[in-house]
């Protein structure tokens, strides 16, 4: 230093003393030395911390000397919240300060806010090592209550301690336990003697309540065991709850148990297994008995000594031709479900076919069918009840109405099957290949496809099924069960009567229904066919005559002619179709039936059957033809009756067989009226090509139509005749009625003549054929 420099020096240490000594008038104030000290910091010339209330400040270096002053005095461990409070300065200074000293010292962390150094960690590793020499073992959950410390914190503090501080090892399925060798070899052995002394099944919960150990080494040292070949028995399952320990001496009496009963009896249950202990039982006798054929059954496993027993009971039965139940011979714990599969299994070994009814009841072939021959007559009888009752006409009747249904369904199937097969193979032939021209595919069958039933159903087998699911019942369960329980013999043995019913009864009753077949065939009252087509013949005609009646103009003549073909024919085919219904629906039926009578039966019908008849006599009432038309066809169905496609070919024949009756019936009588009624008709058909059904009051309306078509001869004829037929009618003085009567019977020559040679008297005119 120079000589200038250190005079600069004494110089200003000099002004620095006397600046001491001067008065306090020129000392700085304390707000000029906080400002001073704000001036700084705002320049980053000095680094201070503030404390909380603010009178003091203390630099970062110092506050991490109070700190780690702090943490030596509180035995290496404090909370940095206590620690803020202690040195007066705020908490997130204490956090940066604490957190820079855990950066750079390697003995202090900070572990939940709390600040620790080497030394508590030490002390708690010596802790832990003295309570795990104490009590042989500890867990790293129950130390982690205890030092309010995290268990991760706390594990990987005592595992870097092992074989250090910590003299301990760590169990290899929890970590978090940690025992010393003499811990493991002292329960080693209690477990030992424990598994030793057990003679019974034992659950591995109560085993461990005996032992008292943790569940983990629990389960480490029965591993051992088994490794080692020290356990005494066999563990099933891993869990307490559901784990067992079978000793090999309880395993040796249980088997010897199972051979003993075996070799007595015959057979196994399984209800013994299980009190024994053996859990899956079906599985146990496949292994104990593997050189053995055994039949596991529902509730016990027997053997051939059993099967022979019922081998030599069915040939017993059969040989006899009689019935037995077979469920009393064997054992009693035998259910009759096991009994049952014996004797499936007999019958499948039998030469020589049984029946097994009531589960456990063998009933020979023989014994059945004369069961069923004594119960024929009874067949026969019923039959014919049924026959004399209407019941069987009923039956048929509605079966050949679903049979109708059907058949129509399945035409109109086979039509939308060959509509769509046509429309296949209309757009096949419109393909581009074989060089534009139609190609056929030939059909084959596949060699193996021959002889082979295919499970499909055909219409007949379809129609069958439907008529067997509507079979008529003739002989009832309930009758053939109280004649099959007078058999003492049958009735001792449990559902063999209800089952006997079952088997029984279907072959009797179609039995029965085909003797009612016969019998109906060999009858004439119940022919259906024969009702069926008078009552169609009878829509024919009106349909024919309904065209004689529009051929007509006259508006009035046309209504009267259609009330009276209601009141005749019609009123023929509702009493024919309501005698019908009453003896199909059996109900009372009038041998007189009048406007009353009908009302009343129709009612009496039910509501199917009574609706559709109701409409019909309405139509007829009202003299409404084409509503009868309308509504005769779902009168005719509810009957069971199928209404008929009118024939128009059949139509001319009818026609001009109605012609030639009249003829003949006008050749043949004697009454004027009568023939004046008839040839009006026989003109009338032959003009017209139409028949004309009417009464003796339209005559003159008829002929008043027929006038323009005529010769006039023969209409001057016909209308004197009428005139004549009038005044005979109106006549009240015999002399009268007598000269009118010889003129008319001249006349009626006449009137046979023109019928016989009617095209002669009939103008040449086709305007209305």
């Amino acid at each position: 230093m120079s000589a200038v420099d250190w005079d600069e020096v004494k110089r200003l240490a000099a002004d620095f003393q006397k600046a001491q000594l001067s008065s306090t008038l020129q000392k700085l104030s304390e707000n000029n030395c906080i400002e001073i000290i704000t001036k700084l910091i705002e320049a980053n010339l000095l680094d201070v911390i503030f404390t909380v209330d603010g009178k003091e400040y203390i630099t970062p270096q110092h506050l991490q000397k109070e700190i780690k002053d702090e943490l030596y005095s509180h035995n290496g461990r404090i909370n940095l919240v206590e620690l803020a409070k202690i040195l007066n300065v705020d908490h997130t200074h204490v956090a940066k300060i604490a957190g820079d000293i855990e950066k750079h010292e390697n003995g202090i962390k900070i572990i939940l806010g709390q600040l620790i150094d080497r030394s508590y960690m030490n002390k708690i590793l010596g802790e832990i090592n003295d309570k795990l020499t104490l009590a042989g073992y500890i867990n790293i959950t129950e130390l982690t209550l205890h030092y309010d410390l995290p268990s991760e914190f706390l594990q990987s503090l005592i595992e870097r301690a092992l074989g250090k501080t910590v003299h301990g090892r760590q169990d290899q399925q929890d970590p978090r336990i940690i025992y010393t060798e003499a811990f493991i070899a002292r329960n080693k052995a209690k477990l030992r003697g424990a598994l030793s002394a057990i003679t019974k099944p034992t659950s591995l919960s109560a085993i461990h309540r005996l032992c008292n150990m943790p569940e983990s080494i629990f389960f480490s040292l029965l591993d051992n065991l088994h490794a080692t070949m020290q356990l005494p028995g066999v563990i099933t399952g891993k869990q307490l709850n559901n784990g067992m320990y079978v000793p090999a001496i309880y395993s040796k009496s249980q088997s010897e148990w199972v051979d003993n009963f075996y070799k007595q009896n015959g057979y196994i249950e399984y209800d013994a297994l299980t009190r024994l202990g053996i859990a899956d039982t079906k599985n146990y006798i496949k292994r104990h008995f593997q050189h053995d054929e055994m039949i596991l059954l529902d509730t016990v496993a027997v053997g051939q000594s059993v099967i022979d027993q019922v081998d030599a009971n069915v040939e017993e039965i059969i040989a006899t031709n009689s019935f037995a139940d077979i469920y009393p011979l064997l054992p009693s714990v035998f259910a009759p479900e096991d009994v049952e599969t014996l004797l499936k299994d007999a019958l499948k070994r039998s030469k020589i076919h049984f029946h097994i009814f009531a589960t456990t009841a063998i009933v020979s072939d023989v014994f059945l069918q004369e069961l069923s021959k004594s119960f024929e007559e009874i067949a026969a009888t019923k039959a014919k009840e049924a026959v004399e009752s209407g019941k069987w006409l009923q039956h048929v009747a509605e079966s050949k109405i679903k049979l109708s249904s059907t058949n129509k369904q399945i035409d109109n199937n086979k039509i939308d099957k060959k509509d769509d097969r046509r429309r296949k193979a209309a757009s096949g032939k419109a393909g581009g290949g074989s060089q534009g021209r139609e190609t056929k595919t030939k059909s084959t069958k596949k060699k193996y496809n021959q002889g082979k039933h295919y499970d499909y159903d055909s219409d007949d087998d379809k129609q069958s099924k439907s008529s067997e699911k509507s079979e008529f019942v003739l002989f009832t369960s309930d009758e053939l069960k109280k004649k099959l329980s007078k058999d003492d013999n049958l009735t001792e043995i449990e559902d063999l009567v209800e089952q006997l019913t079952d088997y029984l009864q279907p072959k009797l009753n179609k039995l029965a229904l085909s003797m009612a077949e016969q019998l109906a065939q060999s009858s004439k009252t119940n022919n259906l066919n024969e009702i069926e087509e008078r009552l169609n013949m009878i829509i024919s005609n009106i349909k024919i005559f309904e065209r004689g009646i529009k051929c007509i103009q006259n508006k009035e003549t046309v209504i009267s002619l259609s009330k009276y073909l209601m009141k005749t024919l019609g009123v023929d085919f509702i009493n024919d179709l309501i005698k019908l219904a009453a003896q199909q629906n059996i109900t009372q039926c009038s041998n007189n039936i009048t406007i009353e009578t009908r009302q009343k039966m129709i009612n009496e019908l039910p509501n199917d059957v009574r609706d559709p008849l109701f409409n019909v006599n309405q139509a007829i009432a009202k003299g409404l033809l084409d509503e009868f038309l309308n509504d005769v066809d779902s009168a005719m169905a509810a009957c069971c009756l199928v209404l008929k496609k009118f024939d128009k070919k059949r139509e001319k024949a009818m026609v001009l067989g109605h012609r030639q009756a009249l003829i003949e019936q006008l050749n043949t009588t004697q009454d004027p009226a009568l023939g004046l009624h008839l040839i009006t008709s026989i003109l009338f058909t032959a003009t017209t090509q139409c028949a004309l059904h009417m009464s003796g009051r339209h005559v003159s309306s008829v002929l008043a139509f027929l006038q323009p078509h005529l010769i006039q001869s023969t209409a001057t004829m016909l209308s004197q005749y009428h005139n004549s037929v009038l005044e005979l009618l109106n006549a009240n003085d015999e002399s009268t009625k007598t000269e009118a009567q010889k003129l008319l019977e001249n006349g009626l020559k006449q009137l046979q003549e023109i019928s016989n040679n009617f095209k002669d008297h009939i103008k040449d005119d086709k305007s209305h054929k």
